[in-house]
């Protein structure tokens, strides 16, 4: 199993950046819920071992290149999501979490390459782009903390699917039914 060292920076007042980033999450960069084109796509984090939960994540858009060329995943219980996705190529960059102890951290994956959340979103539909495990790794006195992301066999696409339709977003949208269809699909 493959294994990515990453670094965390802790910030000490980031409860206005957590507050612009949950914002971000919802606007969806100007797309409607119901446009057909948008895609879903979702991952989990187990954060246990980690000394903050997950609250959002960063997807990197690498084509084709827009203008900010970042989109927000929003997080409930682990698991990360964006239902407003257009066609490109598409990788986790970072994500960040916030604890009562150790206030926000911000995990940042390798900036080169490719990563292993790292999707081609050719037709619009519903993307998994894993389940994984925060684990810690060693890391000098002056460095930044180090992390390295394990990949999960469970939960698996279908459980998280079925969390995410009872979701609140999801009611009354154009997901329902294409998360319906595509819980089909796996059975």
């Amino acid at each position: 199993m493959k294994k990515t060292l990453l670094a965390v920076r802790s910030f000490a007042c980031l409860a206005v950046l957590a507050l612009l980033l949950t914002g971000c999450a919802f606007s969806g960069g100007g797309r409607s819920m119901d446009d057909p084109t948008n895609s879903l796509v979702f991952g989990f984090i187990d954060m246990d071992d980690a000394p903050t939960d997950v609250s959002y994540a960063k997807l990197q858009q690498a084509a084709p290149k827009t203008e900010s060329g970042f989109w927000t995943m929003s997080a409930e219980d682990g698991i990360l999501y964006n239902q407003y996705l257009p066609s490109g190529s598409f990788q986790m960059s970072r994500f960040g979490g916030h604890s009562f102890w150790w206030g926000e951290h911000v995990y940042d994956f390798p900036t080169y390459g490719r990563n292993e959340t790292a999707i081609q979103i050719e037709q619009p539909g519903i993307y998994f782009v894993g389940a994984y495990a925060y684990r810690d790794a060693e890391s000098g006195f002056f460095e930044f903390g180090k992390f390295s992301i394990e990949l999960l066999d469970d939960p698996t696409e279908k459980a998280l699917l079925l969390k995410i339709q009872e979701m609140d977003w999801v009611r009354a949208t154009q997901w329902q039914e294409r998360i319906r269809d595509r819980l089909q699909e796996l059975n």
